[in-house]
């Protein structure tokens, strides 16, 4: 399953919007649909606001294969390199709210939800591959 940012204003949700019911149709539990559309939006808004300054950012890809059980979900793009495996900042988590600021939870986040991150930068691309496995149960997508 393939999706490309397109230059719309509302191009991030549609493309969850895309990943969403081509899950739907794979039979994928609607909680691992939930918590990919959670990582790959983050990752994605990341990369737009970011790597590109909020500009139009037409060549981000989504790349996700469907392996048994797990799920890959490659996400590709040609803003500047960045590495979210290890240039990002882990959050205090312990802090107090208050004495929190404000963002530097949304990769804390991918990490949490998903079982493997990885990086690679090639041919002047980001390559972001996250893994999420899964077992069937009554509540796939119907």
């Amino acid at each position: 399953m393939k999706f490309r940012l397109d230059d719309q204003a509302d191009a991030v949700t549609r493309l969850v919007e895309q990943i969403e019911m081509a899950l739907m149709a794979e039979g994928v539990p609607m909680k691992i649909i939930y918590a990919v559309n959670l990582c790959v939006e983050e990752l994605v808004l990341n990369s737009v606001n970011h790597g590109y300054g909020g500009a139009a950012a037409a060549d981000v890809e989504v790349d996700i294969e469907r392996q048994e059980q797990r799920l890959i979900i490659d996400i590709s793009d040609g803003a500047a390199a960045f590495d979210p495996t290890t240039e990002a900042a882990e959050p205090d988590t312990d802090a107090e709210i208050d004495d929190r600021p404000i963002g530097g939870l949304g990769i804390h986040l991918v990490k949490r939800l998903t079982d493997e991150m990885s990086y690679r930068r090639l041919d002047g691309r980001n390559y972001v591959r996250l893994v999420k496995g899964f077992e069937p149960d009554a509540e796939a997508a119907e």
